[in-house]
């Protein structure tokens, strides 16, 4: 593992109200690691990934990305920095083939937005990267359907794809297999991990599935009542006392 965290929380607490939502979190994330987040249904796992990526203000503490303070940037602003959430629900746009979905973030990434409805057949270098991620993606036998009459694990690999056309160096996966059969689930998570891997990208992925945290986490942190209760490699925080006690027995 690299020695300098690209991505640190210290101290960060979100409050609505009198609820505490998250309560001083502080984790270290690197480019060279898969980690898990887990934890009961209220632990304050979205909250965290919310807060990191920008979508919820923070009431404490801070967000560093690469030595920088980003706690108070603009979404798009983490974006272009690296840091980049894929959602739950696939944002894909369903007009369009999936060839074009990619294209599309690789354009938005160039700040090309304004050709996003003009032929861009002739950008050579953006049809060469889309035609690349494809590839990475298992996604060619697909690029020339519209996204409407794909099979949900394949529109949740499709959004990976598109964020990782942004580039990022920390990569934050809400559920990646919510919704998908129980027999993709493993595919999905492979094709997603088998990319950062290869593209170097960090993955913060909260999953509900134990045993996909278990199969491709190097590391997993397990939240409770929005603190951490471990933060260890899976096999330690799958034996620990606590996280049998609030996490496992009870259910994720």
């Amino acid at each position: 593992m690299s020695t300098q965290p690209v991505l640190e929380t210290q101290n960060v607490r979100k409050e609505f109200g009198s609820l505490v939502a998250v309560d001083g979190v502080s984790i270290e994330f690197h480019t060279d690691e898969v980690v898990g987040i887990i934890g009961p249904n209220g632990a304050g796992k979205t909250t965290f990934i919310n807060l990191i990526s920008g979508a919820l203000p923070l009431t404490d503490g801070s967000i560093v990305f690469n030595g920088e303070d980003i706690s108070t940037l603009r979404k798009y602003k983490r974006v272009r920095k690296g840091l980049v959430r894929s959602f739950q629900i696939p944002q894909i746009y369903d007009e369009m083939t999936v060839f074009e979905n990619v294209q599309s973030s690789v354009l938005s990434r160039k700040q090309e937005n304004n050709r996003l409805f003009t032929p861009v057949h002739r950008d050579t270098e953006s049809v060469e990267e889309t035609d690349r991620l494809l590839t990475m993606f298992n996604l060619g036998d697909h690029a020339d359907e519209h996204t409407e009459h794909l099979p949900h694990g394949v529109r949740k690999v499709l959004d990976v794809a598109m964020s990782f056309a942004l580039r990022p160096e920390i990569m934050l996966l809400d559920e990646p297999t919510s919704g998908v059969g129980s027999r993709e689930k493993n595919a999905v998570m492979q094709t997603i991990t088998e990319a950062a891997v290869e593209q170097d990208i960090g993955l913060v992925f909260i999953e509900h599935d134990m045993e996909l945290v278990r199969s491709y986490s190097d590391r997993i942190v397990a939240l409770h009542e929005g603190r951490v209760l471990a933060d260890d490699d899976p096999a330690n925080v799958m034996e620990s006392e606590e996280v049998n006690q609030f996490i496992l027995e009870g259910g994720v």
